[in-house]
């Protein structure tokens, strides 16, 4: 009987996930930002701060100057001490692009963290009604700008975030991304019934628009300076302020590759992984329970199949059975994730070690927080709680 119990439970299990995991995709489909584009747009500035982005800068740049909605020198490139040749590529770009600017955040100030200091810069220098801050990894199609802009006009959002599509190329990318997003997927909380935007704690820093007296209102960036997470730490100043602040996904304007090896994977998402989860414990939590799962999927089945080798009778039989469609929907819910993302089918088959990987890179995640510092970009920042909100 205990095989059938275990069967029972597995199953059940899984079919729970499932449910939250189907839930969580059709929310980010229907909250999908319309491509229109309103002939009353406001005026915008593009903020992209880079860091050693030489791998991206062009295809970035190339999306980005071919929005419909630029206006007079509205795209500034703030250049955060990069070394790998990026601000020379910007500036030989800016000759033939008079609409592109090419800004130096010089020297990063103490209890700043990089991303932050050079937003801010871009900022100060901006003149539009709005302002759109974007990395450099993301590739805009012509109308994603344009399209927040009237989307967050026509809703009154004062700070619209944006989610691109998910470029994929490298084996850990394959790997770990897509594990790590059905994690979140699973364990954050799930989106409100019928909601055309997604849950108030998605936030995304790669594409992320809000009105300009709004951010000044909150103190911009400079009320960030020392978050790691400064997307998610400006969102909250936003609501507490009483503007208006959601999350909409941007799969069909915008794409994006985070990142080309393992080193930068490895490095990005554990400096990140506390903050996405909300706390060591929510995040030791969905790593441990990721891992079991993973390899749950893959080994219930054989060890029922060894008891029932042994003790063939009908409700350890069916036990077994019961697990084995329990492991197959696991799997199957992989096998979804490599067509969302669409890299070969058989990644489908890595999801325990997917999961494992993205536990590893949680407890990474939770060191670095218990020692309070964190490396990004050849620099190694000391975490700071409630930074400052004044500008140096």
């Amino acid at each position: 009987m205990l095989g059938l119990g275990v069967g029972i439970a597995w199953l059940l299990l899984v079919l729970y996930l499932l449910s939250r995991a189907l839930r969580q995709s059709a929310a980010y489909h229907r909250a999908a930002v319309p491509t229109r584009v309103s002939e009353l747009l406001r005026s915008v500035t593009i903020v992209v701060p880079v860091r050693n982005e030489i791998d991206n800068i062009a295809s970035c740049l190339a999306g980005l100057a071919s929005q419909s909605c630029l206006r007079g020198r509205s795209l500034l490139v703030v250049d955060d001490e990069s070394e790998d040749g990026t601000a020379a590529f910007v500036e030989s770009y800016a000759r033939t692009e008079p609409r592109l600017r090419l800004v130096h955040a010089g020297p990063l100030p103490p209890g700043w963290m990089g991303k932050p200091h050079a937003c801010w810069r871009g900022a100060l220098l901006g003149d539009g009604d709005w302002l759109c801050f974007i990395d450099a990894d993301v590739r805009a199609s012509r109308d994603l700008v344009a399209s927040a802009l009237a989307a967050a006009e026509a809703d009154r959002i004062d700070m619209l975030s944006l989610y691109p599509a998910q470029e994929l190329g490298s084996f850990w990318e394959r790997v770990i991304i897509p594990a790590g997003l059905i994690i979140i997927a699973c364990a954050k909380p799930l989106p409100r019934p019928g909601a055309a935007t997604l849950p108030r704690d998605k936030i995304n820093g790669q594409i992320l628009l809000v009105r300009r007296d709004a951010y000044f209102g909150v103190g911009g960036h400079a009320a960030v300076r020392g978050e790691v997470c400064e997307d998610k730490a400006l969102a909250t100043l936003i609501e507490r302020a009483g503007y208006r602040y959601e999350a909409m996904s941007a799969e069909h304007l915008a794409r994006v590759r985070m990142y080309r090896d393992f080193g930068s994977l490895w490095e990005g998402f554990a400096k990140n992984a506390v903050e996405i989860f909300g706390s060591p414990t929510a995040t030791l939590l969905a790593a441990a329970a990721a891992a079991l799962v993973g390899w749950t999927a893959v080994l219930l089945p054989v060890l029922l199949g060894v008891a029932v080798w042994h003790d063939p009778t009908l409700p350890e039989m069916v036990g077994l059975g019961l697990a084995a469609c329990g492991s197959g929907v696991a799997i199957g819910i992989s096998f979804g994730a490599t067509r969302h993302f669409h890299v070969p089918a058989v990644f489908g088959f890595t999801f325990a070690l997917g999961y494992t990987m993205a536990a590893c890179l949680a407890a990474r995640s939770m060191i670095g927080q218990f020692k309070g510092r964190v490396t990004w970009k050849g620099r190694t920042y000391q975490l700071k709680r409630n930074a400052a909100p004044d500008a140096p």
